[in-house]
């Protein structure tokens, strides 16, 4: 039981990747399973970072679309026979579109806050067979009710509403699954959300546009959930860490 068997949804790039990374380079402890929509950029990920230098962890990849059931299921069923358990389970997947806000909001809460509904479900009697699981829901100040409705905020802006809808959302299914495996886990879960802060990433603006705003390099975002990850922030549980702190709701 010595080895910490993670994946991380959305693992081939991104917060992902970044987050991946990080834990490798952390411990050997880390198993690290990258889920990626596309296998062959999932495989791509995994040999990128196999072949780092002075890498501890191990790495692999499952293919795992978290709109499609199949897939999920197809994923978990693996993870099963490999491993029989899961001791982290990080749902990172997330997309942000522009465009029609009827269209857009079908999309992106269908990645955003279904498919991490779709996938942990599937992954939870994984995770109860864990002798301390963790769950990590990424989540953003974006999605704090509070600072939408301060005008003092810096996030007091109508932009990208429906990305913050589900944002928001996500935060609620994090506090619900808290309070449920709460009871069903025994005290033995830990649950949070991980507000990694202004990043760059190829979600919605170009780099330049992102390092402009003030944005932090991407190691610096997997850090902040890595973090949670390896417990740094177990006085926080069942609440969305961020780098100032708690996010409020």
């Amino acid at each position: 039981m010595s080895t910490l068997i993670t994946l991380i949804t959305g693992g081939n790039q991104g917060i992902g990747f970044e987050t991946a990374k990080n834990l490798v380079f952390y411990s050997s402890s880390y198993h690290v399973i990258l889920g990626s929509r596309d296998l062959h950029r999932g495989e791509a990920a995994m040999k990128m970072l196999s072949a780092l230098p002075d890498i501890k962890g191990t790495v692999s990849v499952v293919q795992l679309d978290v709109t499609d059931d199949a897939s999920v299921d197809a994923a978990a069923a693996s993870i099963k026979d490999s491993y029989g358990r899961l001791d982290v389970l990080v749902n990172s997947s997330g997309i942000f579109e522009p465009g029609k806000p009827r269209i857009v909001a079908r999309k992106i809460f269908e990645t955003n806050v279904v498919g991490y509904i779709n996938v942990t479900e599937a992954f939870l009697p994984l995770l109860h067979e864990a002798p301390s699981p963790r769950l990590v829901f990424l989540s953003s100040s974006l999605g704090s009710l509070t600072h939408a409705s301060n005008p003092e905020s810096r996030y007091y802006t109508p932009l990208g509403t429906e990305y913050r809808a589900a944002t928001a959302a996500r935060n609620m299914i994090m506090n619900q699954y808290w309070v449920r495996l709460q009871k069903e886990g025994n005290g033995q879960f830990k649950v949070h959300g991980a507000d990694p802060g202004l990043v760059v990433t190829n979600l919605a603006e170009t780099p330049e546009r992102l390092r402009a705003r003030g944005a932090a390099e991407p190691d610096v975002g997997g850090e902040r959930v890595a973090s949670i990850i390896k417990g740094e922030r177990d006085a926080d549980v069942g609440l969305v860490c961020g780098v100032y702190g708690v996010s409020p709701w």
